[in-house]
């Protein structure tokens, strides 16, 4: 009971025990935790790597035709479930100890992010093309444009001016005309009048005998002595006796019908000159006209585009060494555009005319009409001969004066002297409207060859249907992405009757596709992603199929019209988005002519920079451009493809052309439909069924060897990632992988 030896080897026991139970649950608690550990990382790596060979399962056609990627046919689950399996060795060998234990809980798999919709084909374009887009398009398109640029730019600056000054000064020209027309029948109407007095001066008249015919009022006074005398001679007799009553009849009806024309002509008369208001409203019309014109030539260098063509001929990139000539002779046009303007003193005057003109007849207006008022007395006899003579004398006078000065030809005649002021500005009307004409007959010739083109849409039923199914197909994926209904790119439609709306237009498009090459300068645009996507993936129309069309040959092209299949114009059909077997190719061509325009008029200025007068060298310029333009097309349709231009001897393609367009119009999601739309045709693979993103959920678990309670407090805790429920341990991981 005392030994105290015995105790003291009591204490040491429990205290070992003590030791190696907390050593113990210690490396229980390591163990299990290690074992967590690896549970987290290898459902890790095997959710990974189930995910991507998911993912390797794309669709191979969808690869080797368009260079895209989405999931393919095969059961996706499948694969999934294979490689889980394989990965956690579930088929365990006999007597092998497993010291993990791990059970594949569950599995989850969702196929996301359709190819068909727009954001994800969007970002696969780009992917595809981000490298070979810019090299590509800088080395074929790029290149060969800069050296136009400076020239193109005041060729542009100069149809964008002149284009505007051409119908201003045709504006100020025609309401001048008006002006004048006003004048001249007001003019004409006072000589109508004056011829009844008569129109001269004359300061005696001279008795005659009636009996002849009246038809002026000097005639009417030289008679009426005469006339007063017989007729008071036979108003004393009886009506049997009466000697002069024949003569006295004529006498009268003569007269009558003078004043009555007299007065007639004296409102006529008076109305026109009222007008002449109307005639100053149009001379202020053209001052007006003026001064536009006169804003737009002091507006004319600062035009936004100036600075893309600025930033396209200033880029680093390697460019050809052809200098194009011309830019100076281009600005001198430009320069010249000032002779266009009339002074102001041309308005004064002709204002000042016009006040003459109505001061002159409103002292011309009384004497006429008191003149007029003579026919009562003068028929009843009660005028006093002096006096009706003095009045006629006077009025003669004052009708002489305003005659002389505004309806006899000569030096003298202030209308006429207006007209040859307007006149001094039209010394190359003749040779313009010339020239006009042969531009408008081009232009008409570069319509009926797109007139051709459109014709054959009634000889192409069987071409039709499958636009019919790309339509179906394009409104089906337009819904899928919720977007309104895609629409036609209009195509360019030309302007037969206005050769300077033409020029205008096509020089815009030029502003427009410079503007485009400045923006590939700061980084590379989904436009021109786009235009070198579908330049390398989908088929362009072979335009030399066209030659004989293009020619007027319609009987030799019925073995051509199956090259008007969807599949023959893909990328026309992406550009435009016509659902007809005509419209896209036709847009084309329109374009393609415009883009000719738009650089041949530019050679069209420098070609007749010459000629002196700045509206001849436009027409002319216009001229040269439609008739090369239209030389073009045909050159086009024979060979493929045609020289940038004169002064550049490289050629661009008829493809080369789409992609440009593609750079001006590739913007918004119907194009993206389009392309769509061919991949599902082509290929009847429909891209909103074909997922391109996989996202996946594994849970996995193990069972506890020691001390789940500490497990759970751990996991409780935060220390421990997972979850315990009873004596397992639960691991989730997540898998994604997008193409």
């Amino acid at each position: 009971m005392f030994d105290h030896k015995r105790s003291e080897q009591g204490v040491v026991s429990v205290f070992l025990i003590l030791v190696f139970a907390f050593i113990f649950a210690f490396v229980a608690v390591f163990i299990d935790y290690t074992r967590m550990a690896a549970l987290q990382a290898q459902s890790e790596v095997n959710a990974h790597r189930a995910v991507s060979s998911v993912a390797s399962a794309y669709d191979p056609e969808l690869l080797d035709r368009y260079g895209l990627f989405a999931y393919g046919q095969t059961d996706e689950a499948y694969i999934m479930s294979k490689v889980l399996q394989d990965g956690f060795h579930f088929s365990s060998r006999e007597n092998s100890f497993n010291l993990l234990g791990i059970n594949l809980e569950s599995s989850e798999l969702d196929m996301l992010q359709p190819l068909g919709s727009y954001p994800v084909f969007e970002q696969q374009l780009r992917e595809q093309m981000k490298y070979k887009a810019p090299i590509n398009f800088t080395l074929e398109i790029f290149n060969h444009l800069r050296p136009l640029s400076q020239v193109m730019k005041e060729a542009s600056t100069t149809m964008d001016v002149m284009g505007k000054l051409q119908k201003l000064f045709d504006q100020r020209e025609q309401v001048l005309d008006k002006a004048l027309e006003i004048q001249r029948r007001a003019a004409e109407k006072a000589g109508r009048m004056s011829e009844l007095v008569p129109g001269r001066r004359i300061s005696y008249i001279s008795d005659q005998t009636i009996g002849g015919t009246i038809s002026t009022a000097e005639q009417s006074a030289a008679a009426y002595e005469d006339y007063r005398t017989k007729h008071q001679a036979d108003k004393e007799l009886p009506p049997l006796e009466r000697q002069y009553s024949m003569e006295i009849i004529a006498y009268q009806r003569d007269v009558s019908k003078l004043y009555s024309q007299l007065q007639s002509g004296l409102q006529a008369a008076n109305q026109e000159h009222l007008s002449l208001s109307e005639a100053e409203e149009f001379i202020n019309k053209a001052k007006a006209y003026n001064a536009e014109m006169e804003v737009v030539i002091r507006e004319s260098e600062q035009r936004p585009a100036l600075a893309s063509y600025d930033s396209v001929s200033s880029s680093k990139t390697a460019a050809l060494s052809e200098h194009v000539p011309g830019s100076e002779e281009i600005e001198k046009i430009r320069q010249q555009s000032r002779g266009l303007l009339r002074d102001e003193a041309f308005f004064e005057q002709a204002l000042a005319v016009i006040q003459e003109q109505r001061m002159h007849f409103n002292q011309v207006k009384p004497a006429v009409q008191a003149l007029s008022n003579y026919s009562g007395p003068l028929l009843s006899g009660s005028a006093e001969p002096f006096e009706l003579k003095s009045r006629v004398i006077e009025t003669a006078g004052q009708l002489a004066g305003y005659a002389q000065k505004f309806i006899d030809k000569g030096t003298g005649n202030a209308i006429d002297q207006t007209a040859a002021r307007v006149d001094a500005h039209r010394t190359h009307e003749t040779e313009r409207k010339a020239l006009e004409a042969k531009a408008k007959g081009g232009l008409k010739e570069a319509g009926n060859m797109l007139g051709r083109i459109s014709s054959l849409k009634s000889r192409l039923q069987a071409q039709q249907r499958s636009f019919d199914l790309l339509k179906q197909y394009g409104e089906e994926n337009e819904r899928f992405n919720e977007e309104a209904a895609a629409h036609e790119t209009a195509g360019r439609k030309l302007n037969s009757t206005d050769i300077y709306d033409e020029g205008t237009n096509s020089m815009k498009n030029m502003d427009d596709l410079y503007g485009g090459l400045a923006d590939l300068l700061t980084g590379m645009t989904d436009r021109c992603f786009r235009s070198e996507y579908v330049a390398e993936y989908f088929q362009a129309f072979d335009v030399t199929k066209l030659k004989e069309l293009i020619g007027g040959n319609d009987q030799d092209f019925s073995g051509a019209l199956d090259q008007f299949g969807s599949d023959q114009q893909e990328m026309e059909y992406i550009l435009y988005g016509f659902h007809n077997p005509v419209g896209n190719v036709a847009a084309a061509y329109s374009e393609i002519f415009a883009t000719r325009l738009a650089i041949r008029t530019m050679e069209g200025f420098i070609v007749n920079a010459n000629k002196g007068h700045p509206l001849i060298i436009l027409a002319a310029a216009l001229l040269y451009g439609i008739e090369h333009a239209v030389q073009d097309l045909v050159t086009l349709t024979r060979t493929g493809s045609i020289p940038v231009s004169k002064y550049i001897k490289f050629e661009l393609s008829y493809k080369d052309h789409l992609r440009i367009f593609m750079l001006l119009h590739g913007g918004g999601n119907d194009q993206l439909t389009r392309m769509l739309a061919l991949i599902r045709l082509n290929t009847s693979i429909n891209p909103t069924e074909r997922a391109t993103y996989v996202s996946s959920k594994v849970t996995t678990s193990i069972r506890l060897f020691f001390l789940p309670g500490v497990a759970r407090m751990l996991n409780a805790a935060g220390i421990i990632n997972g979850r315990v429920k009873g004596s397992r341990y639960y691991a989730v991981k997540q898998a994604d992988y997008s193409y």
